[in-house]
Formats: structure tokens, sequence, C-alpha cells
């Protein structure tokens, strides 16, 4: 049987406000003919006492008795597009046909009977479509706890908040129902035969300058990036002092690196260990990740902002949630409402907070600098007619739409430069006539084959060729007729060889091929359908040119590069000695026409 979902958000200046907003959502909730489950959230800064927090608990029991009750704090709230940077957030959601169950883990506890228990938890409840974390303290676990729950069924819909606001000083904390912690987790598990969710991210930061390897960690702390005081990385590229505005100014240039499903992920230092430049970060960090520094795109926000419109316009919601990171509205002020363009014309409620939870891939992971939002409905057949209201950089301030358009400016530039030094790379690893892997390139990749070789216990060949009497080519017609003769081989060579093949131009006339995973045989045969096509070219002289082919493969219990590279000189020293334009392979003998 399907239902109907109805939020209802508010915000409020206290507890006797909270009251009256209250006894207004249970007129209206009272309404609805049947409530399967009824959540109600209650989002309050992170000034505002725990003991506050009990007691507007408390009244919202004596109101709705039978609902689930949430508290936690937060940094930032947004009803329904209203930013509020001090009051309250209510947010009654109510289930005509599904439910909101609470699972708690109070205390530091990262135990297997605990992540055990929660997916027994979610898989006795096989219509889960939506868990929704709520984080306080954890720090130093999280990430062994989310791994273990990461073995939910990866088609359920995840996101959630951590509530601590360390750059703040403040201590978060969470009520669920009965519990309050300061150390703990909630997971909000939605469940229903008919109930759909739908997520929408927008990240917004775009990787800048030079690769940085956290060289050195201890959980939360960074005390090496590139072997070298982290903070040295700060001050060398944005002029940012290890003094008390450090953590507002690094937030705006986070570091960033690519999971393993090809998003970005950022990680944002929020203090600094005085005196030995070390970065303290939210939430844990690896060892050995290869970062970048990153910064804000407000025209890359809105652009996002735009598809997620469009996504979650078509997908139709009855209400939605949201996890956004502060760092949004560090980057883009009271324009940050700008981004929430998906929200428009659906009741939504949405939390800035200091670390979010995401799903990469199959894995849940913890997270910075993302702006998440859920749409949830549980009829399946509402649409509500919505007019696409996108905003442009235009709507911005004129110090952000500055901002847009230099990040634009960054962007274009980098990209620019990427392809530069790949053309510069490239040119460093050519032969400038051929195209052709130049020797020192070839040097490399021959040292690898064979290591690869060593390793994985499979066929490598190689073949060196040159050209038959090249110099009298180069005395007769001169250096020009010379280069074409050099041009036909190597388009000869690079037409004839796999992808996975390297061709070079080992120096004057000699070429050098390596062939990866083939045989002697195979590679016998490569070489004498290269000599044949070169032997069938007419040249402008009148005259067919001919080379000389020695093929010789790697012995792993034998050989190293450089005697498999004299193997294969002593083989075409041998197919010179049988008078030229052939083929030898050594351990073969002259290799005969083929095909």
């Amino acid at each position: 049987m399907g239902g109907h979902m109805q939020q209802l958000t508010y915000i409020v200046s206290g507890t006797a406000d909270a009251q009256r907003k209250a006894e207004s959502a249970k007129e209206k909730l009272e309404r609805i003919p049947h409530v399967e489950s009824l959540l109600v959230t209650i989002a309050a800064p992170c000034e505002m006492p725990m003991e506050e927090a009990l007691r507007m608990r408390d009244d919202v029991r004596d109101i709705f008795p039978e609902a689930r009750i949430l508290v936690h704090t937060c940094a930032l709230k947004m009803a329904d597009l209203r930013l509020d940077t001090h009051g309250i957030m209510l947010t009654f959601t109510a289930l005509e046909a599904s439910r909101a169950e609470f699972v708690l883990v109070d205390g530091n506890t990262s135990d297997t009977a605990t992540k055990e228990s929660f997916v027994r938890f979610v898989e006795a409840r096989p219509h889960t479509k939506l868990i929704e974390f709520f984080v306080v303290g954890l720090m130093d676990q999280i990430d062994d706890l989310f791994e273990g729950f990461s073995a939910v069924d990866e088609s359920i819909q995840v996101f959630g908040a951590f509530v601590d606001a360390g750059p703040m000083n403040a201590h978060g904390y969470i009520v669920a129902d009965d519990a309050a912690m300061r150390l703990g987790m909630l997971a909000v598990v939605f469940h229903g035969e008919t109930l759909q969710a739908h997520t929408v991210r927008n990240f917004g930061w775009n990787s800048l300058g030079r690769e940085i390897i956290a060289t050195r960690v201890d959980g939360c702390t960074v005390k090496e990036l590139d072997n070298d005081v982290p903070l040295k990385i700060y001050e060398r590229y944005f002029g940012i002092k290890g003094d008390g505005e450090f953590s507002a100014d690094a937030a705006l240039f986070p570091l960033c690196f690519e999971e393993e499903d090809g998003s970005i992920s950022a990680r944002v230092p929020i203090k600094i260990e005085q005196g030995s430049g070390e970065l303290i970060f939210g939430i844990p960090m690896q060892q050995g990740t290869k970062f970048r520094l990153a910064y804000g795109d407000p025209y890359g926000i809105l652009s996002k902002a735009a598809e997620n419109t469009r996504e979650m316009t078509a997908f139709s919601p009855e209400a939605i949630l949201g996890t956004v990171c502060v760092g949004h509205y560090l980057l883009l002020g009271d324009d940050v409402v700008t981004e929430m363009t998906p929200c428009a014309g659906f009741p939504s409620s949405a939390v800035y907070v200091f670390g979010e939870v995401r799903r990469v891939g199959r894995r849940i992971s913890t997270a910075h600098l993302n702006a998440i939002l859920v749409g949830m409905k549980e009829d399946t057949d509402y649409v509500k007619d919505i007019e696409l209201k996108t905003k442009r950089v235009a709507h911005l301030s004129y110090n952000r739409k500055m901002l847009a358009f230099m990040s634009h400016f960054i962007r274009v530039s980098e990209e620019e430069l990427h392809t530069a030094n790949q053309r510069l790379s490239q040119l460093a690893s050519r032969d400038a006539l051929t195209n052709l892997l130049n020797r020192r390139e070839m040097e490399r990749l021959l040292n690898a084959a064979v290591e690869h070789s060593q390793q994985e216990k499979t066929p490598l060949s190689v073949i060196l060729m040159d050209i038959d009497h090249f110099k009298g080519i180069n005395d007769t017609y001169g250096h020009d007729m010379g280069d074409k003769v050099l041009l036909t081989v190597a388009e000869t060579i690079s037409h004839t060889i796999r992808g996975s093949d390297a061709g070079c131009r080992w120096g004057g006339d000699e070429f050098f091929i390596i062939l990866q995973g083939a045989p002697l045989t195979v590679a016998g045969r490569v070489g004498e359908r290269i000599r044949r096509k070169v032997e069938g070219f007419e040249m402008p002289f009148h005259q067919h040119i001919t080379i000389s082919v020695g093929v010789a493969s790697f012995d792993p219990d034998r050989d190293n590069e450089l005697q498999l590279f004299k193997n294969a000189d002593e083989a075409l020293y041998q197919a010179k000695a049988a008078g030229r334009n052939a083929v030898y392979a050594l351990g073969l003998g002259r290799i005969n026409h083929t095909e």
C-alpha cells in the first residue's frame, strides 16, 4: 500500500517558540489519515547547552508521544531556502506507509559485533532505501566503523553529518529519544515498500597545482607533506601563516584527492599544531594519499546546481533532507542559497556542518565540502509541476561574481597548462623526426618490461633492426631523402605493432621494438611482416629499401635488460651475415616468408 509523505520545517528562537510551532505542526499533521512514522528533528546551534536540548525534547514528546525525536548540533540551518545562523530548526517528517527507525552506537566502539549488529538490523528491513548518519566525537574509529557498515546493500542511499564543530571550539551532541551522547553515532534507517530516495551532490572545488603526498600521518594529524612541514605548503603557495586566522584561511584551499570511483573528495585542515606546523583535520587521514590543493569555484557550483535542479525536479520529491559543508558558506556567504535551487518548490530542510557522510562506490565514507541533498517520496506517482529557475552567476553578489569569473579563468588556465605539459612530456620522450619513442624513453620502458616479465612470468621479446646500406642512400641522394626513408620505416613500425607494444628510434638508422607478452615465434612473424612491408615500398629514387632484423626473447633465469639487448644485437648481426634483407631470431634461426 502506498502513501504520502509530508514535511514541515520551522525556525524558532527558543523553547517557548518551539512549543508553539510544535502545536501548529500537530494541527496540520492531524489532517493526515494515517501516520506510520513521525520523525521530529531539532537542529540546534553548537552553543545551545544539552540541558536545553533535553527540555525541548521533552516538550516535543508531550505533544507527539509516538514520535522518534532527534536533537543534534550544527553550524547553520536552511529551512525551505531560508538560511538561519542563530535559531533552532524543527523538522517534522510524517510518513504514511514507511518507517524511520534509530540505531545507536553509544561510545567509542568499532568492534565486530557492533558492525555486524547494524548490518543485520538493515538486512532485517529489506525495503530500506536510505540511511542518514549523525556522528559525534568518533574520529579515531569512524573509518573502521563505516568499513563494517559498508556491507549493507549498496543500492541503499547514504548521507549524514558530523555534528562536532572543532573550528568553533564547540563540542557537539546527539539526543535520540531517551539517549543523549557526546560520543557516538546515530543511524536513521528509512524503510518502506513504496519509499523512494534520490541523492544529488555538489562539490565545487577544483584541483590546483602539483601533486602533494601525505608522507607522515597520525590519525587526524598530518605531520609531513612531501617530507616537509605541512604549514610550509600553505605559506609557499598562498602566503597563509600559522596564526589565529589559519583555520578560516586554509578552509578556502583544502587538500583534494581522487577516490577509487573517480570522484573527488576533500580534506580540510581545522587547526594547526603551534610550533610544529603540523595540520589537524576533522576526519582521519591516510598516509601515502596523493593530494592536490584546491580552490572553490562558484561558477562550477552554480553549474552543478542547475544540473541537480533538473535531476531533482524530474524525481519530484515530497520532502528533501540535506547536509552541507560549512565550507560552502565560507565560500559563498549569503549567496549559498543560490546553490540550493534543487529544493525550490519542495519542502526542504538542510544543516550546515563540519563534515559529511557520503557513499563512494560501495564504501560509506567520511567527507568534506559536499552539499548533499536527498529527495524522498512514498507516492511513486507523485509529480509536482515546478518551473525551473536555476541561478546564474549574475545572481551572485559583486565580489563573488568576480571570484566566480576568476575561478573559471584559473580552471581554464590549469587545463591549458596541463595540455602544454603533456606536449612537453611527449616531446621529451619522442624522436623529433619519426615521432617514435626516443632511446632514453625506450631504456626506461625496457627496464619496466623486464621487471614485469620477471614478476608475472609472462613472455617478452624485442626486435632490433637497421636499414641496409643507409649511408649510401644519404651519400647518393642527400639527407632529405634519407629522412624520407627513416620516416617510411618508422611509419611501417607504427602501423604494424600493437598499441601495447613500443617502438623507438634507437639512433641513426636503428630501430628497436618491445613486444610485451609475445613469445619468440610471434615476434619473428612481426619482424618479417615489417621487413616485407618496407621492401614493398617504391621510393622516389626508384629503388627498393630493405632492412635487416634481429629478434630475441627474454629468459628471466639468465637475462637482464642489457643481455636482452645484446642478444637482439647478435641476432641482427646474423641477419646481416645471411645477406641482409632478412629476419633472424636467436634460437630459431632465419625467419622465412610468412603469410
